[in-house]
């Protein structure tokens, strides 16, 4: 009886209220945990059925841009179309004045040919000294472009692929200058030589054109030396490759531009296809390409191992033992509507095949070499070739 406790009604209450608050806290956990395991089975589950209906690739969208470039030496005096604006036929995208153009109107002393000779090394030293200048500006942009990208690289925001492309034209513009450095010493030698020679002489021939008359451009247009660069078709402005009163040689880019005739932009995707899942794809299949969540257009595949190659560390499984893919051509299907943003050089895109539209490709299906004769068309393919 000692050890006889009473308990009071509110007591009993309080013992009651606290078991009752114990249940709901455990019917709460109890019910997040079964919601986060239905989560988890439901995520897993639809995982499992999208790679059953479905093969994802990584690719990129292919552009053949126009590329202006000069079919002579040339000086640009004004750039009219800057990046992003639109060009339509009949405008006008820069002015020019050739260099052979000023040249002939350069007059040498016909009553010596020691002076026109010296004045002739002279003109060629200071287009040399200035393609010089130009090559050393091209050779530190590219040098900055290759820092640019290993920042990049080391933040996963780009791939290799683009960095050794930087460094080779590095390494080539760095030869080409080096060059180009021989090459003007040997002409600074022989305008050295000649001129001893032109120093005896009292005659000096002073109405020639100077080159450093080529940036007047007054004097240019008084003389008629200057001509106009017109746009023949609607296109829009990728890119500035140089800037205004520039030295411009033979064959080096002045402008690119884009297309807005969607034939003439000669546009393709390309999908890395690794070898293990070739068989999930092949010509004539058709693929959803996918931008984003919002956008979405068709393409078929024309062309199933175009070439090899790297797949970029960006999209590259570290577990994976597959460094290079085979590559996949797709051209877009028509009458669909794109927007312009979405097919532009180089974007990444993922390149999607329904599995239940297309069968496994057996070896057979595929565009086959009969040794030694070469093509072997299968006649389950012969109607693609026709």
């Amino acid at each position: 009886m000692k050890n006889f406790h009473f308990t009071t009604e509110e007591e009993q209450a309080s013992i009651e209220e606290i078991i009752t608050h114990r249940k709901k806290k455990r019917n709460k956990q109890q019910f997040i945990f079964m919601g986060i395991f239905i989560f988890i089975i439901v995520m897993l589950a639809l995982y499992i059925v999208r790679n059953i209906l479905y093969s994802d690739f990584d690719g990129y969208v292919v552009v053949h841009n126009n590329r202006m470039r000069a079919s002579q030496d040339l000086f640009v005096h004004d750039i009219h179309k800057h990046m992003g604006e639109l060009i339509v036929p009949g405008d006008t995208i820069y002015s020019y004045v050739r260099i052979n153009d000023l040249q002939n109107l350069s007059t040498f002393s016909s009553d010596n040919a020691i002076i026109a000779k010296a004045r002739e090394m002279d003109l060629e030293y200071k287009l040399a000294s200035q393609n010089l200048s130009v090559m050393e500006v091209r050779l530190r942009e590219i040098k900055r472009q290759i820092d640019i990208e290993d920042h990049n690289i080391r933040f996963g925001l780009s791939d290799n692929v683009h960095k050794m492309n930087l460094e080779r034209d590095y390494k080539e513009t760095r030869e080409e200058l080096a060059s180009q450095r021989r090459k003007l010493s040997v002409m600074k030698e022989a305008m050295n030589e000649i001129m001893v020679d032109v120093a005896r002489m009292e005659v000096v021939n002073k109405d020639g054109l100077a080159f450093h008359n080529v940036r007047n451009k007054r004097l240019m247009e008084d003389l008629n030396l200057v001509n106009y660069y017109i746009a023949s078709d609607s296109s829009i402005v990728t890119k500035n490759w140089i800037s205004e009163n520039s030295l411009i040689l033979r064959g080096e880019d002045i402008i690119e531009t884009q297309s807005l005739d969607f034939e003439k932009d000669n546009v393709y995707i390309m999908a890395y296809i690794p070898a293990s899942k070739a068989k999930v794809i092949n010509r004539g299949y058709k693929a959803e390409i996918i931008v984003n969540k919002d956008i979405s257009y068709i393409a078929t595949v024309v062309s199933m191992g175009a070439r090899t190659e790297e797949i970029p560390d960006a999209i590259r499984n570290t577990l994976s033992k597959e460094h290079i893919a085979a590559i996949a051509v797709l051209r877009v299907d028509n009458g669909q509507k794109i927007p312009f943003w979405s097919v532009v050089n180089d974007l990444p895109v993922t390149i999607r095949i329904n599995n239940m539209d297309y069968p496994d490709v057996k070896p057979d299906q595929y565009i086959m070499f009969k040794t030694p004769k070469g093509l072997y068309v299968p006649d389950s393919l012969r109607h693609l070739f026709k």
